[in-house]
C-alpha cells in the first residue's frame, strides 16, 4: 500500500490536518517551507500515513515557521511507535524511565509538543508527574 503525507498544525491542540500533498514528503516539506495560509508561525509537522500514521517529519529548522527548541538542518523523520514510547516514558513516574527520558528526547519532541500528537498516535492522555 502507498503512503501518503499530510502537513500537521502541531498549534492546535489536539493536532489538526492542514493538507494532503500526494504520495510523496517533498510536496509537503515544500508547503512548509512555501508557506501554509492560515498557519504563519505555525508549528508544522509532515505525517506520513498508511493508515494509521506511521512516520512523522520534523522539517529543517529554517523551514519551521514556529520559533522551537530544535536545531537541524534537515528534515528529522521519526516511527510512530517510537513516539508512542516516548509518550508513555514522560508521563510514567518511574525515576530511572524518567530520567532516561530526560536524556534521549530530542529538543524536537518536548512533552507540549508530542500531546499534541495524542489523537494521530492514538495515546491516551495522563500529564506527567
Amino acid at each position: 500500500m502507498s503512503s501518503s503525507y499530510h502537513v500537521l498544525c502541531l498549534s492546535h491542540d489536539p493536532a489538526i490536518t492542514v493538507g494532503e500533498y500526494g504520495h510523496r514528503p517533498e510536496p509537503a516539506l515544500a508547503a512548509i517551507t512555501a508557506g501554509i495560509d492560515g498557519h504563519a508561525g505555525c508549528d508544522l509537522v509532515v505525517g506520513r500515513y498508511s493508515y494509521p500514521l506511521v512516520e512523522v517529519c520534523c522539517p529543517a529548522s529554517r523551514d519551521q515557521p514556529a520559533k522551537l527548541t530544535c536545531c537541524h538542518g534537515g528534515p528529522v523523520w521519526l516511527d510512530r511507535d517510537w513516539l508512542r514510547l516516548l509518550a508513555a516514558g514522560y508521563q510514567t513516574t518511574d525515576p530511572l524511565v524518567e530520567a532516561a527520558v530526560k536524556k534521549v528526547s530530542s529538543l524536537c519532541w518536548p512533552w507540549e509538543r508530542l500531546r499534541r500528537l495524542r489523537m494521530e498516535l492514538d495515546i491516551e492522555l495522563r500529564e506527567p508527574s
